[in-house]
């Protein structure tokens, strides 16, 4: 038996973001318990199909975990863990949206054991938030933060704000205590460079909210625009109209530096992190080490076997529409390359060989000739794109996948 990664789908939203292509549905009333239970149960037969000896991490996205009740919270994770044991000092990350949080979500998550909040803050500017139809504005935003200073976060995670427009600081920040490698209770905000209706002073003021606000991890993303999104369809149709890439990109270089400079170290694409705070379940994927997803349309990878759940609440809810494949070797060397070199660790080539018995020295034409335009090195076993490298990272992948083919 081995302790495996839970990804746990909650697939449910009161309202679709123009962006999001996640596999989710409109929920204007409370959730059925019925997901609940088979959640459980789900978790029950994959720990018995997969030999699972305990939780090491446990992420509940969605969709909005955060929609559930909190007696729906309790019932899910006390069954989860009578399933199997969440490891010591496991971390267990809950995501949030910012105006579903209370003081007594907060209580019930922290009495269940979870110790991690992902919340989607996105933006902090009204504009922004409402053209890409999310739930929660500026003022819901700074409501949350306050709750999550007030109730989940230690007095030292809070910091002094510097917005360089002048305005005093949002929260009564301590002076001078000392800082812990990672919290108790930690705190992950989610921050979208280039949506529509989005200023470069927006942008930086908004990041500079989010500094403060006493995460210990900060996902920056570039705006992606996925076909047969709300957005997508917006954006083809001219009825929305987004920034200048050239110019967003420059913001996004820019907060990566801001970030930085604030205690933040890049560590993956688009996530940073201070000291010991990097996302251990997301680490998972980007390690290739095996994962167990339960819920309607959640994949699970554990050895070559992939499988995805059913995206039909209904079917799901039946045991049926769920699809299996076996990875051939091939995909999985360059699945596992491809998730290495989104981080800043790379890969090594004594793991890789061990892994897969072949040697990572059939990309080395094209590493050594990243390395010689100053965007990867070599240390030792590991290969690695620098900060550079990492911007141009689908590139690279362009040009290693014919050594797998």
């Amino acid at each position: 038996m081995k302790p495996c990664a839970l990804y746990v789908h909650i697939p449910f939203c009161k309202s679709k973001c123009a962006y999001c292509d996640f596999f989710s549905v409109v929920c204007k009333a409370s959730i059925d318990n019925a997901y609940i239970r088979h959640l459980i149960e789900e978790a029950g037969t994959r720990v018995a199909q997969f030999d699972v000896s305990e939780w090491s991490t446990i992420y509940f996205g969605g969709g909005t975990p955060s929609l559930l009740a909190l007696n729906q919270i309790e019932t899910l994770i006390s069954g989860l863990k009578a399933v199997r044991p969440a490891a010591e000092n496991a971390e267990i990350t809950f995501e949030c949206n910012p105006d579903d949080i209370t003081v007594e979500l907060l209580e019930t998550l922290k009495k269940c054991g979870v110790n991690r909040l992902s919340v989607g803050l996105q933006a902090m500017n009204d504009k922004p938030l409402a053209l890409v139809n999310r739930r929660a504005h500026r003022a819901e935003n700074l409501r949350a933060l306050k709750l999550l200073a007030e109730h989940w976060l230690e007095p030292q995670q809070i910091v002094p704000q510097k917005l360089v427009r002048g305005a005093q600081p949002h929260y009564d920040a301590p002076q001078n205590l000392p800082e812990s490698p990672c919290p108790k209770h930690r705190l992950s905000v989610d921050l979208i460079c280039g949506l529509p209706g989005q200023t470069a002073q927006d942008f930086f003021a908004g990041l500079e909210d989010i500094i403060s606000c006493g995460a210990d991890h900060i996902s920056l993303y570039s705006l992606t625009l996925e076909e047969d999104t709300p957005l997508y369809k917006a954006v083809d149709s001219g009825k929305v109209k987004l920034p200048e890439a050239e110019e967003t990109d420059s913001w996004w270089i820019k907060a990566r530096d801001t970030l930085e400079k604030s205690g933040f170290a890049q560590y993956e694409v688009s996530n940073f992190a201070k000291q010991g705070c990097r996302s251990r379940h997301n680490m998972t994927y980007w390690q290739m080490l095996p994962y167990i997803g339960i819920g309607a349309g959640a994949t699970g990878t554990v050895g070559s076997l992939r499988y995805t759940n059913s995206r039909s609440i209904k079917d799901w809810l039946c045991g049926a529409g769920e699809e299996r494949e076996l990875l051939p070797p091939e995909i999985q060397q360059f699945e596992y390359l491809m998730m290495a070199f989104r981080t800043v660790d790379g890969a090594d080539a004594v793991e890789f060989e061990t892994r897969f018995g072949k040697s990572l020295d059939v990309i080395e034409p094209v590493f050594s000739n990243w390395c010689r335009r100053g965007l990867a090195e070599k240390n030792g076993s590991r290969y690695a794109l620098n900060k550079q490298g990492l911007l141009l990272l689908n590139r690279f992948l362009e040009e290693i996948i014919c050594f797998f083919e």
